[in-house]
């Protein structure tokens, strides 16, 4: 037999030549039905959709593309998991696929609403959270954050719902209202609306981080350096299926019944890879994320328990690959150490790279990386989506170190301010790592404030700043592992003449195919690196040259850096 593993293109085709062909057997309470006991119609009615394990059969070999089929988070190369809609359910059983049904374990939810969420406000600290807050009671939660710490926190919603509910956000830190050195810094859950573990763990951390801002040096640190968003439910709608007072009967998907992990733009895929209308919470995440420039976040999910990096819909790594399992690996770990015997170890003992487990087109964590220029990763946290109340504290008590780890990690890397050398305004520039960026990594200035942020392993790199219009800028950066790295750079624009630029008398000229350099230091060049315009160093000479051929260049804008006696200049020119 060949060695199968999951195929996650949509499924298309569904599962191709039989995607895990191992029976898989999961120690959940409740009995397993196989294929040709009929799952209840009540049952999709109640939850939406239902959790399926595909069985070994040989003979299938293709099926059609079907919108009500997902891979599932709990999928891997041995395990082919789905969830199904009613009509995904359909086309399997039209089509003979053998599967094994997965029903959901009876849990204890212990929901509470307003009144007794009041309640608990009596200490300066809640205590752990052992319940689900109806939708009023997270409402009165969010709305008790911002009457307590009026002056730390702030509630707003980012998109409110054909439903009338709310997506709503909490801006953390100890200055709302100014634009400071700090990184934008987001924490999401439940995006998948069954999987719950997240929900309640958010709205514990919230009030961690504010009822331990005055008596916690690490806290206060946090605080005032990292500018924290958390959004503890993304798919309101999905969790609260059948209404506002239980989240029995949570689903995957949103009201639309689309899933809304393959809703968001892809980097491989385009602008709507599941062929679906962009949702609202789709709409609302992308604004929210753009107009606040968020520079890292993690997105919480359920299903499985493990840290997944990206990316999800590339079998290639991330050009700061080593940098991913780091913090990936620290996470993990924390949660092992603070965690009972055995959580956060699936996979490669806690942590994977997202295509290698499955892929995922349309998901945000790619959409946050490749288009928002940000760092995500995604944390699965429990192997039970909607677990009992109950167990919610075990779960905050392991991931607790965890999170305020990886929220310092904002802390670190490289930033910096870019400004302009003459006006002195915050300059909207690119900044390179040459040798090192691929696929977007790169990030950029902040238009309106000139800051950057860029998390990197501890090396030497060599930069390079670039604006439209300006003048660009290498230099060689030196970072360490777990501190932080400072540059301010001041770009001047093309043909200014100030004290900024070193070699301000050598002028390059492009006629043909030729690169022709003149002036009055012009023989003086000691090297000259031609780079494209994403730094992709194509040409290097080390001896003294005003004339170079140039035929093999294709048509194109090239930075030509001139170095002359430790002294450099770079200078943007065009080849037609």
């Amino acid at each position: 037999m060949t060695n199968p593993k999951c195929v996650l293109k949509k499924i298309r085709p569904l599962l191709q030549g039989l995607l895990c062909s191992v029976i898989f057997l999961i120690g959940i309470s409740g009995s397993l039905l196989a294929q040709n006991d009929v799952v209840p119609h009540n049952v999709f009615q109640e939850q939406g959709g239902i959790e399926i394990i595909l069985d070994d059969s040989n003979d299938i070999t293709t099926y059609d593309d079907h919108e009500g089929i997902t891979i599932d988070h709990g999928c891997s190369h041995h395990t082919p998991r789905l969830y199904v809609t009613e009509s995904g359910y359909n086309h399997l059983i039209e089509n003979n696929v053998a599967f094994t049904y997965m029903p959901r374990p009876e849990v204890i939810l212990n929901m509470k609403g307003p009144s007794e969420i009041g309640k608990l406000y009596r200490s300066e600290c809640l205590p752990d959270i052992d319940f689900y807050p109806t939708y009023e009671g997270y409402l009165e939660m969010m709305n008790s954050f911002q009457e307590q710490y009026p002056d730390l926190c702030r509630v707003f919603s980012i998109g409110t719902l054909d439903s009338g509910r709310d997506i709503m956000m909490i801006q953390l830190g100890d200055d709302l209202d100014s634009s400071q050195d700090e990184p934008n810094f987001l924490y999401t859950s439940t995006m998948h609306g069954d999987e719950t573990t997240g929900f309640p763990m958010m709205l514990q951390l919230i009030d961690y981080l504010l009822c331990n801002y005055e008596t916690d040096s690490r806290i206060l640190t946090l605080m005032n350096e990292v500018n924290i968003f958390i959004n503890p439910l993304a798919n309101p709608d999905g969790t609260y299926t059948n209404d506002n007072s239980t989240v029995q009967g949570a689903t995957r998907r949103n009201a639309n019944f689309i899933d809304l992990n393959r809703n968001f733009p892809d980097p491989e895929d385009g602008q709507n890879p599941d062929n679906r209308p962009t949702q609202d919470e789709t709409l609302a995440f992308i604004e929210f994320a753009d107009t606040y420039n968020i520079q890292m976040s993690a997105n919480f999910h359920g299903g499985a328990e493990v840290i997944s990096y990206p990316w999800d819909t590339w079998s290639r790594r991330h050009a700061d690959d080593s940098w991913w399992i780091e913090v990936s690996r620290e996470y993990a770990d924390a949660c092992q150490e603070n965690g009972p015997n055995g959580y956060m170890r699936d996979l490669q003992d806690g942590i994977t790279h997202g295509w290698d487990w499955f892929e995922v087109d349309g998901g945000r964590q790619d959409l946050m990386i490749y288009f928002l220029r940000g760092r995500e990763f995604t944390v699965e946290l429990s192997q039970i989506k909607l677990e009992s109340a109950t167990r919610l504290p075990m779960f905050w008590n392991a991931n607790r170190e965890s999170l305020i780890a990886y929220l310092e990690q904002a802390t670190y890397g490289l930033r910096g301010q870019i400004t302009d050398c003459v006006t002195g305004e915050p300059v909207n520039a690119e900044v390179v790592m040459i040798g090192h960026d691929v696929d977007n990594s790169s990030v950029f200035s902040d238009s309106a404030t000139g800051y950057f942020y860029r998390f990197l392993d501890g090396a030497v790199y060599n930069a390079m700043i670039v604006a439209d219009g300006y003048d660009t800028l290498f230099m060689d950066i030196d970072i360490q592992d777990k501190e932080t790295s400072v540059i301010n750079v001041e770009l001047c624009q093309q043909a200014t003449t100030t004290a900024n630029l070193d070699l301000e008398e050598v002028n390059v000229v492009i006629t043909g195919d030729v690169l022709s350099i003149s002036g009055s230091l012009a023989n003086e060049i000691d090297a000259i690196d031609i780079y494209t315009a994403d730094g992709r160093l194509l040409q290097s000479e080390n001896s003294p040259r005003t004339r170079l051929d140039i035929d093999y260049l294709e048509s194109g804008i090239y930075i030509v850096r001139v170095t002359a006696d430790s002294r450099e200049n770079s200078i943007r020119v065009y080849k037609n």
